[in-house]
């Protein structure tokens, strides 16, 4: 019995090995390839939005257009509101040099009257890795709009 077992442990080991080996050279080769065509950038067309009058309770939106502006492959890794009134959705695909994505921002003014500066911040494999984008907006009560 324990003949068997030793064996078994040594298949096991094995596979782990040789599973791992896989993976690792996998993940080498594809950062070698990105080096070697260089860094990605990203340019967008604005990092600023002026929504201008709102009315309370209103919903907006605006895309924040971008353009690969580098050699290598472009990835945006994730994005960070600075309040929960303002959510952010990106272009998930890789975007190849020269070509272009969007950033969409949208903004609730329900209960934020006044005036109103947020900003997202966009992270990606670019150097710097994040980029803020703000927008603006004046929130009107939907009281005062009603009359």
């Amino acid at each position: 019995m324990k003949p068997v077992f030793q064996l078994s442990m040594i298949i096991c080991l094995f596979l782990v090995l040789v599973s791992c080996k896989s993976n690792t050279s996998g993940k080498v080769a594809s950062s070698a390839e990105n080096i070697s065509a260089g860094p990605a950038q990203i340019k967008f067309d604005t990092d600023m939005h002026d929504f201008g009058e709102v009315t309370e309770g209103e919903k907006v939106s605006f895309s924040f257009k971008f353009t690969n502006t580098g050699k290598g492959p472009l990835v945006i890794t994730g994005i960070a509101s600075s309040c929960g009134c303002t959510v952010g959705e990106y272009t998930h695909d890789t975007i190849k040099s020269g070509k272009q994505g969007d950033v969409t921002v949208s903004f609730d003014s329900w209960k934020r009257v006044g005036f109103q500066q947020k900003s997202v911040t966009v992270n990606s494999n670019t150097n710097p890795s994040s980029q803020i984008l703000r927008f603006k907006a004046m929130v009107i009560p939907a009281i005062l709009n009603d009359k």
